[in-house]
């Protein structure tokens, strides 16, 4: 009996650490949330425009290539510099051949994406609706009019996402926002007495 207390014992030890285990830091960096990839929205769109304010063709050797390493860079230091992404940090963000570009953990802080480095959310221009798409496991985030600029840098950058776009297939005005879990709570409150009502005799009903 003593024996089998204890099987009981070590088992559940066993599955806590498990538990433990599964809900550490580290994997909380790997899939970021849709509130925290709609903060990264607004700040990859503020950076945007910044840089497209103050990059003129006049003063600047940006090209359609160059803007998307520009633009990776720039948005990275934004990042981390953003408490509300704390938990992330240190975040990295490199280009990618579908003219997405993927934010990541960079444990080791070296702006270059190893293959045991997970990516946080990827970020997509979505032309055809005027939005920016983050996304992930967790859903997708949209911004609608994130790049309205007509500036020479948005007009490099966004040449260069689009090309890239064209050549690999690439189709972000496919992505379909996801709702957000308090938006549809919310709405469920808000439905009408009558809704209410109705909802409630049919379930009655059915139960005769």
């Amino acid at each position: 009996m003593t024996k089998f207390k204890l099987t009981i014992t070590s088992l559940s030890t066993a599955c806590c650490l498990s538990l433990l285990v599964a809900c550490s830091p580290s994997d909380s960096q790997n899939t970021s949330s849709l509130a925290d990839m709609n903060r990264a929205l607004e700040v990859a769109s503020t950076t945007m425009t910044t840089m497209d304010k103050t990059t003129t063709s006049t003063n600047s050797s940006v090209t359609n290539e160059t803007a998307m390493n520009d633009f990776s860079k720039k948005y990275a230091e934004k990042l981390n510099n953003d408490p509300k992404l704390e938990k992330y940090k240190p975040i990295g963000v490199v280009p990618e051949a579908d003219g997405s570009f993927s934010a990541y953990t960079d444990a080791n802080k070296n702006q270059i994406k190893d293959a045991d480095e997970k990516t946080i959310f990827k970020l997509e221009a979505d032309a055809k609706n005027g939005r920016l798409v983050a996304s992930n496991e967790a859903g997708v985030a949209e911004q609608p009019h994130s790049f309205m600029g007509g500036g020479f840098f948005m007009g490099m950058l966004l040449g260069s996402m689009l090309n890239r776009q064209s050549m690999t297939g690439a189709n972000p005005s496919a992505r379909k926002a996801s709702p957000s879990p308090r938006k549809s709570a919310s709405s469920a409150n808000r439905q009408s007495p009558s809704a209410r009502s109705r909802a409630g005799s049919g379930s009655f009903s059915s139960g005769k």
